[in-house]
């Protein structure tokens, strides 16, 4: 069987120190500029605020932008001075077959001289296309790509954010669709387990600052969802996916319990709506299910797809936090990027399992865990 607001960021200048030694504010500022993450989808870059930057091309999606909107780091409470007086940074990422132009657009508009000739020599890159681009961009740019182990930049930029950022965690409400801010307690919440949901999905134990294992993953992840959409439906478009699986209605695809025993089956506590079987009812071949055409609803076969999946991952994530006794479940990845209502299911399923034990947790700053991780490496 299947099963707030956030608030605005804002700095702190008095919190209880976690025993991890992290980079005061006048460190990160003298740090390489930037770095990268070259994913197989996107390219995210995390860079220290340049002067004078140029208007970035069309294909640059720029996220947490402007004042109040870059990373609310915590300042080392001895240097008593906000972000904005030293810098801050920004968050940008792009389509990785638009790496090539992304590097010549660097090169046409000297980019990599803004911040002074000594700076930009080695930058650290994750993903695996840090490794495929590095040869174009030494080329064009005569910049070394110092490349680091993508699951280490990961957890350090989680980590990082998890203790020195304001209302970077939250929780999603699918009840009103909205997104809860969740404090992190001083003594921080290790350990915690790290869902990332790719391809497919990798779960991680974390332990300490620089302590954490893969303990369990699947490889039925976004990848899975993805590609069964694509031989399902005729749909070729993400952006389609996601606004299909809102209005589409599993209970045209998906036998539910109600199906099965005409309401709730109160034996084993179980609601009349929820999953028996995904794709139960195309099975039966009901004639009366389908379509004039003879052919499910697309959009209600995505949104089976998405449950089925989502249902999974989160079943999954919250057995491993029971055996490794996990605070905290978080999930992070490409799969939840641009959609609430990915996070309201996993949260949901989570709170299914765990009978309103758990909650499903995630990060304002997804997208840049690695990029991040990486520009924090020595």
């Amino acid at each position: 069987m299947q099963p707030g607001t956030l608030d605005s960021p804002t700095l702190v200048s008095n919190v209880k120190r976690p025993k991890s030694d992290v980079p005061n504010v006048d460190a990160l500022s003298r740090r390489t500029p930037l770095a990268v993450d070259v994913g197989g989808s996107f390219s995210k870059m995390v860079y220290w605020r340049p002067p004078n930057p140029p208007d970035m091309p069309s294909y640059v999606i720029k996220e947490f932008q402007g004042e109040g909107s870059s990373v609310p780091l915590k300042p080392d409470p001895s240097l008593n001075l906000e972000m904005s007086s030293k810098g801050c940074l920004k968050f940008l990422k792009f389509p990785s077959s638009r790496t090539v132009d992304f590097i010549q657009f660097v090169m046409d508009n000297n980019l990599h001289q803004q911040y002074g000739p000594d700076k930009m020599k080695v930058i650290n890159g994750t993903g695996g296309g840090a490794f495929k681009y590095a040869s174009v961009v030494q080329e064009k740019l005569g910049i070394v790509v110092s490349q680091h182990d993508e699951m280490r930049c990961l957890i350090k930029g989680l980590n990082f954010l998890l203790q020195h950022a304001d209302n970077e965690a939250f929780c999603y409400s699918a009840q009103d669709n909205q997104r809860h801010s969740v404090p992190i307690e001083d003594d921080f919440p290790f350990p915690y387990l790290l869902v990332n949901i790719g391809s497919g999905v990798s779960i991680l134990k974390v332990d300490d600052d620089d302590k954490f294992e893969r303990v369990s993953g699947s490889s039925l992840g976004g990848g899975t969802f993805w590609g069964l959409c694509k031989m399902l439906t005729d749909i070729q478009s993400f952006d389609d996916v996601k606004e299909l699986s809102q209005r589409g209605d599993n209970k045209h695809v998906d036998l539910l319990v109600g199906d099965i025993y005409g309401g709730d089956y109160d034996t084993l506590g179980l609601k009349a709506d929820v999953i028996a079987s995904s794709f139960g009812k195309v099975a039966t071949h009901r004639e009366d299910l389908k379509q004039e055409s003879g052919v499910f609803k697309k959009e209600d076969i995505v949104r089976s797809l998405l449950f089925m999946i989502s249902n999974n991952i989160a079943q999954i994530g919250y057995l491993n936090a029971k055996q490794h006794g996990a605070k905290r479940i978080f999930f992070s990845g490409g799969f939840l990027q641009g959609s609430d209502y990915i996070l309201g299911r996993l949260d949901f399923a989570v709170n299914f399992w765990s009978k309103g034990e758990m909650r499903a947790h995630f990060l304002r700053h997804n997208s840049y865990l690695g990029a991040l991780g990486a520009w924090l490496m020595e």
